[in-house]
C-alpha cells in the first residue's frame, strides 16, 4: 500500500472516529442536602448511566463508600462526617469526578423576632380588602335610602 493511502486511511479514522469518542460524555451530580446523599449520572444524550461504578474517597484517599448506579442512574450513600470527599463515577471508560464538602454543623440559630406566617398574612389581607369593599357598598346603599328622590314637578305654591 502506498504512503498516501496509509495517511488517508489514518486521517479518515481520526476524523470519523473522534466524533464517536466524544459522543457519550458522562456527567454526574450529587445532592448533599439530603441524607442519604444522592448521586446521579447520565450521558450527554440524557440516557442514565445505569450500572456505573461509584467510589467515594476521603481526603486521605480511603474508600468510605462504593456502589453501582441503578437503572435510573441513581445511587445513595449515608452522609459522612464533615470533611472533603471525592466521588468518582465510571462506566466503560467514561468518568466524572465530583468534589464534595460536608461542612461542620452550624450551631442552631434562634430567631427571637416575631413574623407573621405568609399564608396567614395573605388571608388577613384578603379579608380586610373584602370587608372594606362590603362596608363601602353598605354605606353607599344606606346613603341612597336616606336621600329623597327629586321630583319632576315643582312644589305647589301656597
Amino acid at each position: 500500500m502506498s504512503t498516501f493511502a496509509v495517511l488517508a486511511c489514518g486521517l479518515a479514522v481520526v476524523l470519523l472516529g473522534s466524533e464517536r469518542a466524544f459522543a457519550h460524555d458522562l456527567r454526574a451530580k450529587v445532592n448533599a442536602l439530603v441524607d442519604p446523599i444522592r448521586v446521579e449520572a447520565w450521558f450527554d444524550d440524557d440516557e442514565p448511566a445505569a450500572e456505573a461504578r461509584v467510589v467515594v474517597t476521603d481526603a486521605e484517599g480511603r474508600t468510605i463508600a462504593s456502589g453501582v448506579l441503578d437503572e435510573k442512574g441513581v445511587w445513595s450513600f449515608p452522609k459522612p462526617s464533615p470533611g472533603s470527599y471525592s466521588i468518582v463515577v465510571e462506566l466503560t471508560g467514561h468518568r466524572d469526578r465530583i468534589r464534595l464538602e460536608i461542612p461542620e454543623a452550624a450551631p442552631p440559630v434562634v430567631d427571637s423576632s416575631w413574623r407573621l406566617d405568609k399564608n396567614l398574612g395573605l388571608v388577613i389581607g384578603l379579608g380586610l380588602l373584602l370587608g372594606g369593599s362590603l362596608a363601602f357598598a353598605w354605606l353607599r346603599r344606606s346613603r341612597r335610602r336616606g336621600e329623597v328622590a327629586p321630583s319632576a314637578a315643582p312644589p305647589p305654591a301656597s
